[in-house]
């Protein structure tokens, strides 16, 4: 979201990135439907459509590197179908696939999101993103919980993406992504943790455990292993990002993106497989994290920032904001 008078946050973002050390792929979102049009926004944090394309373009022009190794790669997303109108998700695509950078919005998340599209569009979410031409290999779409086989197909034979959050998925009661089907089918799913609005926790490798966990109460015992967690976590990741040659897995001539975690600790030591002591034991502590072969975490601390003063200056925006909302109220 933009609000009107929120200043420039992408360019935020992207400092706090580079600052951190991460590799990153922020994506312009876009709201332009909404509650006085019949969407679900607050009517100011929506913008006007030419304002969030001309935003767009500036953000790819400014900051987008497509180089090999590259540290920073913009992608263009409009936000839900119920946040957007048609004419933005076309003309956002549109935009994207002149530019050359990847397509991402969230997709099929709730039951509620399935009757505003059959209400308001007479077909499902996925048959909407498909009637817009927002399928296919530059696209990834976030949760995809709700999906007929038709739609499971859909995104198989396209390449379209997926990058699943079953954690947020389970706090909001949204339901259980339909893993298994989607990796059968051959569509890229890869792991994330949605937002801090629906996730507190916000830990990729929690995630791995939540996805095999939910996999299994979905599909049966056998439906994920806990090598197919680690796997969706790692390469999965890097295909949804469309650099599984550069990133994803140890291998020579790849970048060193590297995370190590200790299992040789107490909750740990008596699991004799590695893979199972990761997904689902105890959340282990983070060794070392390699980014391009620099340290950013040592012995489970950020080490590239103060994380006391990081922590510091998340309470006091914390509280401006509340304070601000307390004046509008």
């Amino acid at each position: 979201m933009f609000p009107r008078d929120g200043g420039d946050l992408l360019a935020a973002e992207i400092a706090a990135a580079a600052a951190v050390g991460v590799r990153f792929h922020p994506t312009r979102g876009s709201m332009d439907l909404g509650q006085h049009d019949g969407g679900l926004p607050p009517d100011h944090v929506v913008e006007d459509r030419d304002a969030i394309l001309t935003a767009t373009q500036e953000a790819i022009d400014r900051y987008h590197d497509p180089a090999p190794g590259s540290m920073l790669r913009v992608g263009v997303a409009p936000c839900s179908p119920f946040s957007v109108t048609r004419e933005l998700m076309v003309e956002a695509a549109d935009l994207a696939r002149r530019a050359g950078v990847r397509l991402h919005t969230h997709l099929a998340e709730t039951v509620d999101e399935e009757d505003f599209c059959r209400e308001r569009f007479g077909c499902s979410p996925a048959e909407y993103m498909a009637e817009l031409g927002w399928l296919g290999q530059d696209v990834w779409f976030a949760h995809a919980v709700h999906l007929s086989d038709r739609d499971v197909e859909s995104f198989g034979s396209t390449g379209t993406g997926v990058a699943h959050c079953p954690s947020s998925n389970a706090r909001l009661g949204a339901g259980i992504a339909r893993t298994r089907d989607l990796r059968d089918a051959g569509v890229p799913v890869g792991l994330g943790v949605d937002g801090s609005a629906s996730n507190e926790a916000s830990s990729l490798v929690e995630e791995l455990r939540h996805a095999v966990l939910f996999g299994r109460a979905r599909g049966g015992p056998t439906a994920l292993s806990v090598r197919d967690g680690l796997e969706m976590a790692t390469m999965g990741g890097a295909r949804v990002l469309g650099r599984d040659e550069e990133i994803g897995s140890i291998e020579v001539g790849k970048l060193a993106d590297l995370a190590l975690w200790r299992l040789d600790t107490l909750p740990h030591a008596d699991i004799e497989d590695p893979v199972a002591a990761l997904v689902l034991g105890a959340a282990p502590p983070l060794e070392l994290l390699l980014v391009g072969g620099e340290p950013v975490v040592e012995r489970d601390r950020v080490v590239t920032v103060d994380e006391a003063a990081a922590a510091r200056g998340a309470v006091a925006a914390r509280d401006a904001l509340r304070q601000r909302a307390g004046r509008v109220g």
